[in-house]
């Protein structure tokens, strides 16, 4: 067995094949914190074909250097934006069910949920999750099980647990 590059084996596999049958996730992040996380949030966004990224929040709170730089080439691929608005319904395209990635009294294991195909999943920040506000608007609560000592995952490890569920979820739907 030898390596292969991902950009060969994907051209083989047609993983964005899923496309033709379903829409493209969003992703939204609720007043990140740090330029590494909101770059790895693009990054993922890329990864997983989504049709862009909001981050709730003033945008000249970051270091957008620092943010292009954790990014990489994924910041010219996907767009994504900084915004003070908090109605997500402003935000999100009509016929997308809100999903949020957090711990709360309403919410359910990931791996037991049908998760929808026409999504936008919401992470929180790095210190204080989804706010109060913003989690009221969401159709639907997910959380993700932490068997670890450590009980909470970075925001971007999170949201990644969570996309390439969705990813496998949608994948097994014919």
């Amino acid at each position: 067995m030898s390596y292969l590059k991902s950009n060969d084996l994907f051209a083989h596999t047609e993983p964005e094949s899923l496309y033709s049958r379903i829409p493209r996730p969003m992703v939204i992040a609720d007043h990140l914190m740090t330029p590494d996380n909101i770059g790895a949030m693009i990054r993922l966004a890329d990864n997983i074909g989504a049709t862009e990224v909001c981050f709730l929040g003033n945008e000249d709170e970051h270091s957008l250097g620092k943010v292009r730089r954790a990014a990489a080439s994924s910041r010219d691929n996907i767009h994504w934006y900084f915004t003070e608005e908090t109605d997500l319904h402003k935000i999100v395209p009509e016929g997308k069910t809100i999903v949020a990635i957090e711990t709360a009294d309403n919410a359910t294991c990931i791996y037991d949920t049908q998760l929808p195909e026409n999504v936008a999943f919401v992470v929180g920040s790095e210190r204080f999750g989804i706010s109060e506000e913003v989690l009221a608007q969401c159709d639907k609560v997910v959380y993700i099980p932490v068997p670890g000592p450590t009980r909470s995952l970075n925001v971007s490890h999170a949201a990644a647990v969570a996309l390439f569920e969705w990813q496998r979820q949608m994948r097994g739907r014919k």
